[in-house]
């Protein structure tokens, strides 16, 4: 979201001209055997450091797995029956800002100094403010960026070689990789591709209408600057644009045929498809032809290219936390040195997704 996106801009001019903030160190903990327990909807790994973890701070570390739908539900049950008070919860803001509000979580900026946060990359930093409820901090690290969830609009290169579709590597760096042409390109795609009248393959899967919106700059609330009420924005321009033109690519064009997991692009049988970043570690896995990614294109409103996020993943202490500030030092201690968090989180993101140069360059742009 541009929002996001312009923090991370004001966070790193800012560091630009800041003097390091001091060091700031956890004390000695001993959780005198304690088990903690650190809660995902994935595996997150890291059984070396675990098993550091539990020497360090004494504990033992179990990693539950909570689904994604029922991140809400799993995390409240467990504060109001009692059982969270050693637990570390992972959660998505989008299941993390409905029970902010009702006090699920420990405030971390009365348990950690300003000088531990201003010691984070301002990336991280970033995503903490993008967060705060009544100018509390509540989530404060992360295992990934902002730009795991930002939505990256996939080109298949075989399939517009097969076709000769025009080269959007040269029309991206023309400014020219726009809704017109997107369209353009998806109408030449869309075809009967072995002649038994049905049409088989398609310009696009699913849009995702939500991150196709923020990308050109709408919203679904924004702040009146003279109430300071929030107001319902999806009827402003950007937003009914961008609907309009999934609308008119889906039923006036019919060039948009798909599921949401984007699976005939895997097979070949789509000229693009909108990922969130999360969805191209395995890609090279799943499809046999080269592709490469983009920002979305340009609509009327985009002045250049914006790539949104949807999503921002963080760690939460429940509200009843035994020992946040135990909790907060294993969770920093799995992190690592916030020094490394551009290498360790971004940049082997791009190493491990970006399948050429121009990709690359497009994921760092974004973020």
């Amino acid at each position: 979201m541009k929002l996001l996106r312009s923090l991370v801009v004001v966070c790193l001019l800012v560091g630009l001209f800041v003097a390091p903030a001091a060091a700031w160190e956890f004390p000695e903990i001993d959780l005198g055997g304690a088990t903690v327990y650190l809660w995902c909807w994935y595996d997150i790994g890291m059984s070396e450091l675990i098993a550091e973890a539990e020497e360090l701070f004494n504990c033992k570390i179990e990693l539950p797995l909570v689904s994604w739908e029922g991140q809400t539900d799993t995390y409240m049950s467990r504060l109001l029956a009692g059982d969270s008070e050693y637990d570390i919860w992972y959660v998505s803001h989008s299941s993390a800002i409905p029970i902010m509000r009702d006090g699920a979580f420990y405030p971390m900026d009365e348990v950690l100094p300003p000088e531990y946060f201003e010691r984070l990359d301002p990336h991280v930093q970033a995503m903490i403010n993008a967060v705060k409820l009544d100018e509390h901090i509540y989530a404060f690290l992360t295992m990934h960026s902002a730009m795991n969830d930002m939505t990256f609009w996939v080109w298949n290169k075989t399939l517009f070689e097969r076709e000769g579709l025009p080269d959007l590597e040269e029309a991206y760096y023309n400014g020219e990789w726009t809704w017109e042409l997107a369209t353009e390109i998806a109408i030449k795609a869309t075809r009967d591709t072995d002649g038994d009248g049905i049409v088989d393959q398609y310009g696009f899967s699913e849009v995702y209408a939500w991150p196709f919106v923020l990308a050109h700059g709408g919203t679904v609330v924004k702040q009146n600057p003279d109430t300071g009420r929030w107001e319902f924005a999806m009827n402003d321009e950007p937003a009914l644009q961008a609907l309009q033109q999934i609308y008119e690519w889906n039923h006036v064009h019919g060039v948009a045929q798909g599921d949401w997991n984007q699976t005939p692009f895997r097979e070949g049988k789509r000229a693009f498809a909108n990922m969130p970043a999360w969805m191209l570690w395995a890609l090279p896995n799943e499809m046999d032809d080269e592709y490469g990614i983009l920002p979305p294109p340009k609509g009327p409103n985009n002045d250049d290219y914006s790539t949104s996020t949807d999503l921002i993943n963080m760690f939460y202490i429940p509200a009843n936390s035994a020992d946040p500030l135990a909790m907060a030092a294993i969770v920093d201690f799995l992190m690592g040195d916030p020094e490394d968090y551009w290498y360790n989180v971004i940049e082997n993101q791009i190493v491990g997704q970006a399948p050429d140069r121009v990709s690359a360059e497009v994921m760092e742009d974004a973020i």
